[in-house]
């Protein structure tokens, strides 16, 4: 009985030892936005992302695309950002928000479907192997920039 009640505790030890392995694909998840709303004087807003990769190739390119609730289109034009170097971390484990920077002209348009709309992004992210991560949607903000 002492035994198995030893195997049991080896083998539960080893099992909480082994490390998370997150794998060569990257994981992205939403994290927020740096305003609460898109208005008419607002000048910049930021995405935030967190991005995970086993390997820490992510230095490729990103891929985002803003979609208005009520626009009544169903096209996804992506907007492509090169992805920052993370120097020494390449080779290892990532684990690291990303802040993606929007200009106006790529999240403010003028047409009289969008007033008091909300809005929300589709991100995905390639790494330098080619391996995409899922296309993750954000969730929505209010959109009153008319």
């Amino acid at each position: 009985m002492k035994k198995i009640l030893f195997l049991f505790l080896v083998a539960g030890l080893l099992y909480a030892c082994k490390k998370d392995k997150i794998g060569s694909k990257p994981i992205l998840t939403f994290k927020g936005y740096t305003a609460d709303s898109v208005t008419n004087t607002l000048q910049q807003l930021s995405v935030i992302m967190n991005v995970r990769d086993g390997d820490g190739d992510i230095e490729d390119s990103l891929w985002i695309a803003v979609r208005y609730r009520n626009s009544g289109t169903s096209d996804t034009l992506y907007s492509i950002k090169q992805m920052g170097s993370i120097g020494a971390n390449k080779g290892n484990n990532v684990n690291a928000d990303v802040y993606i920077n929007l200009l106006p002209t790529e999240f403010k348009i003028s047409h009289p479907f969008i007033a008091d709309d909300s809005i929300h992004f589709v991100v995905f992210i390639k790494d330098n192997a080619g391996n995409f991560s899922d296309t993750v949607g954000t969730r929505g903000i209010p959109y009153n920039a008319q």
